[in-house]
């Protein structure tokens, strides 16, 4: 969910709705309450968690969008119309999270995985080739994949080298982070 990320409105000079309020500081008020209801939904499935979104958020993101729309006719300022033309394509994509429980608000947690192959990637500048850019980027690719299924990284790094360095081709599905016998083996 890019709420995060459409939570970055532009500081811009108050765009007058009513009695003084601004309409970036209106839109990240509702959205901030919407973090606030959904850390204290109680469910035990993903589907019991999209009704209770349903029941509990679907008003508070039809006022946000609604909002949002409005402003976008009246705003004169460029960089609040660009955050409010992001938003609204990415509508179709909020909404999925009533159908979907397991779907985040946020992609925070997988961002900040997703970090230090950003931060290291000006090493790849300076390697010697694109193949080994590459390369760089697949060993990144797996370490945080095994990080983010709770892996021990060396545990789950040996077990793959050692079975790929046997003559024979292993079964590549058992090697995934999520296999089953990689998660009882590799755990951290």
């Amino acid at each position: 969910m890019p709420f995060s990320y459409i939570l970055r409105l532009p500081s811009t000079p108050k765009i007058t709705r009513f009695q003084g309020q601004s309409i970036a500081s209106d839109a990240v008020r509702i959205l901030a309450k919407v973090f606030h209801v959904e850390k204290r939904l109680k469910y035990s499935s993903a589907s019991e968690k999209a009704a209770q979104r349903r029941q509990h958020l679907k008003a508070m993101i039809d006022d946000f969008y609604q909002l949002i729309e409005e402003a976008l006719t009246k705003s004169p300022l460029k960089p609040l119309r660009n955050a409010i033309k992001n938003a609204l394509k990415l509508k179709k994509r909020v909404y999925q999270m009533f159908k979907h429980g397991e779907l985040p608000l946020h992609n925070n947690h997988n961002e900040q995985l997703i970090r230090p192959t950003t931060l290291v990637r000006k090493n790849s500048l300076f390697a010697k080739s694109t193949a080994g850019a590459k390369a760089n980027a697949i060993w990144y690719s797996i370490v945080q994949t095994a990080k983010l299924n709770h892996l021990d990284v060396f545990k789950y790094l040996e077990t793959l080298l050692s079975a790929f360095t046997k003559r024979e081709t292993p079964e590549i599905e058992a090697y995934l982070p999520w296999a089953h016998e990689i998660q009882e083996s590799c755990k951290a």
